[in-house]
């Protein structure tokens, strides 16, 4: 019975905000150090402590995970983050096999679980998907200049001879590197040469997607954190409402209360 109590109090630790804390920094760590041991002609000693380091991380997980199945019973499997957990935690118990330790780098993932300890962080997912919809409206904006300016180079240089543009896959190619800024402004010279207007369109291009495109991105997102922002507001502020009205219902009754006392001690 004390040993049951024990473990609720451990799993109650494990889910509360320190909880949360406590192991995302283990996975953390457990993921710098496998991130350092991909380095070359690291000391035979420093090895001997990563190894061990290893070892215990893996034991923390360990009890996590049998404080959580202890406590939980059978609504531990309910939770696919627990599964998800049980699933890396035996695979980096397997015999080592060079490349097993690494699946724990996995539990990264689940930092994501920890987001509800975090009210900022909370709202900040919280508004990131509630700009899902309107990021996709401006990826089908992108996908659609992108394809026309595409097809456009294909035609206004193609019979030049720019390699850059001999069909519309290499021309899609093309119009990506310059939009990730990777040396496009050596593309767009090559492509002059064929055709000395080129500039005007690569620069067109770059102008319209760099910034104009960029800047809708920006804008859904801000104005997607903005709402949610005013959601928490408003939900703080009626809240604050609320309690207000509470403590002046509670005021009254202690005046009401008070009144029938002295009416009691006039009757008496």
């Amino acid at each position: 019975m004390v040993l049951h109590k024990n473990i609720i109090k451990l799993y109650e630790f494990m889910e509360s905000k320190a909880g949360h804390f406590f192991i995302g920094s283990v996975v953390i760590l457990n993921s710098l150090i496998i991130g350092i041991q991909t380095f070359e002609h690291i000391p035979e000693n420093i090895l001997g402590i990563f190894h061990h380091a290893d070892k215990f991380i893996l034991c923390i997980f360990v009890i996590e995970l049998t404080i959580k199945l202890l406590a939980g019973g059978v609504s531990f499997f309910r939770s696919g983050w627990n599964i998800f957990d049980l699933i890396i935690v035996v695979g980096s118990l397997l015999p080592n096999q060079g490349f097993l330790p690494v699946i724990r780098a996995f539990r990264l993932l689940h930092l994501m679980s920890m987001i509800d300890a975090f009210p900022k962080m909370r709202r900040l997912i919280k508004g990131f998907w509630k700009a899902v919809p309107g990021i996709s409206h401006v990826l089908f904006i992108l996908l659609v200049f992108f394809y026309i300016f595409s097809v456009l180079g294909v035609f206004l240089f193609r019979d030049f001879g720019a390699e850059h543009f001999q069909h519309i896959g290499v021309a899609m190619k093309t119009m990506f590197q310059v939009l990730s800024g990777d040396d496009w402004a050596n593309v767009m010279r090559e492509t002059e040469k064929a055709c000395s207007y080129a500039g005007i369109y690569f620069i067109s291009f770059y102008v319209l997607m760099s910034f104009i495109v960029l800047n809708l991105f920006i804008g859904v997102v801000v104005d997607a954190l903005q709402s949610i922002e005013e959601e928490v507001f408003d939900s703080n502020d009626s809240q604050n409402q609320t309690d207000d009205k509470q403590v002046l219902l509670e005021s009254l009754k202690k005046q009401i209360d008070r009144l029938e006392k002295k009416l009691d001690n006039l009757k008496s």
